[in-house]
């Protein structure tokens, strides 16, 4: 099964090179895949930090995260505290 949900940007400079390498190095902590999808519908997988700055999505935007495998919901719980986070930079 797939959990997923829509998270908001709240970091001021958005996706960049240090919160994809956050997010890189958390869910590999997980047995699960992630995906990321903006709202243009451009999706990364988690596991690809240049992937997910290719997601260019700034401070406010959305993003529909995906987590798939035997610890999905623990993975989609962490991704999601650490975007409300705004990846501890503010």
């Amino acid at each position: 099964m797939t959990v997923k949900q829509t998270v908001e940007i709240r970091n001021k400079l958005g996706m960049h090179a240090r919160p994809a390498m956050k997010l890189f190095e958390l869910v590999q902590s997980f047995d699960a895949e992630v995906l990321l999808r903006n709202e243009a519908g451009t999706e990364a997988e988690a596991s690809s930090v240049i992937a997910l700055l290719m997601l260019d999505s700034a401070q406010g935007g959305h993003i529909e995260i995906e987590a798939n495998g035997p610890q999905e919901t623990e993975a989609l719980k962490a991704v999601i505290e650490l975007f409300e986070a705004g990846f501890d930079e503010d």
